[in-house]
């Protein structure tokens, strides 16, 4: 993501791109993995360039190939210069290759065949996505945040992420009986999701998601707040403390945080059509990819939001599913 962020945001390498090659993103952890025509596919290009995966590690880059799956250029870089020149080099690479091999139609693309399961993953029927942003903040001086800035190159932009809720998860957070200023907790399998998998700091890199004993206190309650005819409204509020040391003074990591939210369910379409929560709080340490963070504690903030999920990028599961199993039931 970071690559995507800050190389692929030159105005040159878009134009490029846009013009001279089909774009697409795909997450290596998968990729490598997945045993079927897909990953047979991945796996054929970067065997031909310098990440071959010994020992199950990351095949991380940038390909340029084929449809044919020959590699013509590779780089894993952020720095958009260096990208311009690995991306004309592939297609100089491309344009030297025969015509027969170039012309519409050169590449015969068989059906897909049997998909590796294990490796694919699909929003549950029925149940909700959120989309999450992640932003560093700095204390304006007026009582509010302002955006904050860092020495990593794009840790001051938002990290985006999503959330999966299953459809007994989200009614479950509907009361059948409804009546204002009706009050209960969040059930502790949403709650743990919400705070071990998506409260947290993701703007440098992949995170180290929070152990199920690092959540070390938190009260997430909803409230009516309204009951018509047409609709119920709920109102979160809550706080959480996690750390990775059971005195948060000795913690290498950790997030004291507040969150509030708003929930509304329509009740003629049976569905929640408002779901926004936002997380602030005091967030201190890196993980083993998040390096150089802020020293000492800073203010960090979480925005999730209800998503249409209409979109093919809606879809894109939540970084911490890569353990599927593990983060829906993370309240166990």
């Amino acid at each position: 993501m970071a690559g995507r962020a800050l190389a692929f945001s030159d105005g040159g390498l878009i134009e490029l791109v846009s013009k001279t090659f089909v774009p697409v993103a795909g997450d290596d952890w998968y990729q490598r993995r997945r045993e079927d025509a897909e990953g047979e596919f991945f796996r054929k290009v970067a065997d031909q360039g310098p990440r071959k995966g010994a020992g199950g590690s990351t095949r991380q880059g940038i390909y340029c190939l084929t449809a044919s799956g020959k590699l013509l250029a590779y780089r894993n870089s952020q720095n958009a210069g260096v990208m311009l020149d690995t991306l004309r080099a592939g297609l100089r690479r491309w344009n030297a290759l025969p015509a027969a091999e170039r012309k519409p139609g050169a590449v015969k693309v068989p059906e897909q065949g049997k998909v590796d399961r294990d490796y694919t993953r699909t929003p549950p029927e029925g149940g909700l996505i959120l989309n999450s942003y992640t932003r560093i903040l700095e204390r304006d001086g007026k009582g509010g945040y302002a955006r904050g800035t860092c020495a990593t190159p794009g840790g001051e932009r938002a990290a985006r992420d999503h959330v999966w809720l299953t459809r007994a998860e989200w009614q479950s957070l509907v009361p059948a009986r409804p009546r204002e200023g009706q009050r209960f907790a969040t059930p502790e399998r949403v709650a743990r999701r919400l705070l071990r998998f998506h409260l947290l700091d993701n703007t440098r890199g992949e995170p180290n998601y929070w152990r199920p004993g690092d959540v070390r206190k938190y009260e997430l309650s909803w409230q009516v707040t309204g009951v018509s005819e047409g609709a119920i409204d709920l109102e979160l509020t809550g706080q959480a403390l996690l750390a990775t040391d059971a005195d948060p003074k000795s913690a290498r990591r950790g997030y004291d945080v507040s969150l509030r939210g708003q929930l509304r369910y329509d009740r003629s379409k049976k569905a929640v059509i408002r779901l926004d929560i936002v997380a602030i709080g005091e967030h201190w340490g890196e993980g083993t990819f998040t390096r150089r963070a802020r020293p000492g504690r800073k203010p960090l903030g979480v925005a999730l939001e209800l998503s249409a999920g209409a979109e093919p990028a809606d879809r894109v599961p939540p970084q911490a599913a890569r353990e599927v199993n593990a983060y829906f039931a993370a309240g166990r």
